[in-house]
Formats: C-alpha cells, sequence, structure tokens
C-alpha cells in the first residue's frame, strides 16, 4: 500500500510553498500601493482607501456571523464604519470625541427598531453583534486617519512629506515586520505552542521574532524621521505586543466562527480582516500614543 503519511507530508509542503509565494506576491503589490496611499499630499486617498477597507472587513465579519445563525443588522453597522471613517477625515480631536456617542447611540437606536420588527427577535445577540463589528473594524481601523492627519511635516533627504504620513508608515513597517518576523522565526525554529487553544500554529518563538523584529523596525524608522530613540523604543515594543495580540484576538473570533479566514480577498492572507487584525489594535495605540506624548513633535 502508498504511504499516505509521506503523501500527505509532500501536500503540505507543497501548501506552504504555495502560501509563501503568496504572501510575498501580494506583498510586492500591496506594499507599494500603501506607499502611494499613505504619502499623497492631503490624505485623502489613504482615507478613502481606509473607509473602503472598513466596510469590506466589516461585511466579511458580518458574513461570517451570519453563518451561526446571528442576523445583524447589516445596514446600520455599514453606516456607521463609514460614518466613524468620515468623522475621522475631519482631523479634529473635539469632533473625533463628540461623534462617537452620537453615532453609538444612533446605532443602537436604528439597530433596535430594526430587531422589532423581525419575527424571531435576538435583540441581545444580533444588535450586540452589530455594535461589535462597527467598533471592532470602522472605530478601530479609524484611527489610522486621525493619526494621517497629525500636522507637521518631515524632511528625509530631498523629500518632504505631511509627519501624519511618516507615522502611517511607521506604524505600518512595525506591523509587517512583527507579522513577519513571527511567520518566518516561528516556521523555521518554533517549537513551543504560545497559545495552542487559539491558534495552534503560533510560537513562543514566533512571537519573540516578531517582537524583535518590530522594535528593530521602529528603530530604523524612527532614526530616519528623527523620532527621539526612547519613544521609538517605546513604539516598537508597544506595537510588538499589540500586534500579536490584535491577531490573537481575531483567531479567538475565528475559533467562535468556527472558520479558518475571514476571507479570500488578500491571497496568501486571507480576507482584509486576516490582514488588518494587526492593525487594528496597532493603530489606535499610535494614535493615542503620539496624542498624548508626542503634541509637539516634530520641532
Amino acid at each position: 500500500m502508498p504511504d499516505m503519511s509521506n503523501r500527505h507530508r509532500r501536500l503540505n509542503v507543497k501548501g506552504a510553498g504555495y502560501t509563501v509565494l503568496a504572501r510575498i506576491f501580494t506583498a510586492l503589490v500591496a506594499i507599494p500601493l500603501s506607499v502611494i496611499l499613505i504619502f499623497w499630499p492631503g490624505g485623502l486617498p489613504f482615507a478613502v482607501a481606509i473607509c473602503i477597507f472598513s466596510l469590506l472587513g466589516a461585511n466579511e465579519f458580518y458574513a461570517n456571523v451570519r453563518k451561526i445563525g446571528i442576523r445583524p443588522v447589516e445596514w446600520a453597522g455599514f453606516a456607521a464604519v463609514a460614518l466613524f471613517v468620515v468623522s475621522a477625515r475631519t482631523y479634529e480631536i473635539k469632533t473625533i470625541g463628540s461623534i462617537f456617542p452620537a453615532v453609538l447611540t444612533l446605532l443602537l437606536i436604528l439597530s433596535f427598531c430594526t430587531e422589532f420588527f423581525r419575527r424571531n427577535r435576538a435583540p441581545i445577540i444580533n444588535v450586540g453583534t452589530t455594535v461589535f463589528g462597527a467598533i471592532y473594524v470602522g472605530w478601530m481601523i479609524s484611527q489610522l486617519v486621525v493619526l494621517r492627519g497629525f500636522g507637521g511635516t518631515i524632511q528625509v533627504g530631498s523629500y518632504k512629506a505631511e509627519a501624519g504620513a511618516w507615522l502611517v508608515m511607521l506604524t505600518f513597517l512595525c506591523t509587517w515586520a512583527c507579522d513577519s518576523g513571527a511567520y518566518f522565526i516561528g516556521r523555521s525554529f518554533g517549537k513551543r505552542k504560545i497559545a495552542p487553544n487559539l491558534s495552534p500554529n503560533k510560537t513562543v518563538e514566533g512571537s519573540i521574532g516578531g517582537f524583535v523584529g518590530s522594535v528593530i523596525f521602529a528603530l530604523i524608522m524612527g532614526t530616519v524621521i528623527r523620532l527621539p530613540i526612547q519613544h521609538s523604543l517605546a513604539l516598537g515594543a508597544m506595537f510588538g505586543v499589540l500586534c500579536q495580540l490584535g491577531d490573537l484576538s481575531e483567531s479567538a473570533i475565528k475559533r467562535e466562527l468556527a472558520v479558518k479566514d475571514f476571507g479570500t480577498i488578500m491571497p496568501g492572507h486571507g480576507g482584509i480582516l486576516d490582514r488588518f487584525d494587526s492593525v487594528l489594535f496597532a493603530g489606535p495605540a499610535a494614535y493615542y500614543y503620539i496624542v498624548i506624548f508626542l503634541q509637539h513633535w516634530p520641532k
């Protein structure tokens, strides 16, 4: 009889090789496009892209929760997601502070009103899921738009760009470094499982690799944009932890939904939420760190 274990092993290796190639190809397309969107003067294309990604991510979330019988009020969730991003585009802290409770209140009321007219009502589950999806995707990722609007300019060599663009680039680079470091170090040297019940492929060694990668890229990027070294270290360490917490949090959601990926739109990565899970935690952290500790930077 043929050795089925060897056959399965070869198939797994082949599948892993395809995944790595798909990841690389996606990165070769996504990274240049991201740089263009981030550094486009004024930040409007970046805000539009974030709004589109937010709506796609919310759609992935709502589509998957429907598979387990939950019926979110999707139209209200989509409206809230769009409003979060549009309000973030104003770049006004006071507006951001007031729009969130207003949108959240409206979202709750509209969701409840819709639920009243359903035959099989389940307001706690349906409305709760609607609100959670809008906040988890729309509110969290909208912080990147606010961060992009951070004032001042920074000149690197002969190129001058808004400070907010450099800060978003710093966030993205550290996130990519953390994800890539965890993935490749984990695949090469990972032995000890860090959270087997949530994500059996993640290892302690991979986690360390991701953390170190984030710190290294924060130091490099911080030097380029003349960010004080203590803040570069703090941001790198913060990203190195929060990116992985964001990844694990999404793994917990997918475990509950019994899905491997939220979608298939990005080859090698899955869906929008599978790619942006780390940024959902890193983006808000970067924005609030800058607001609290670096209001007067750059000088």
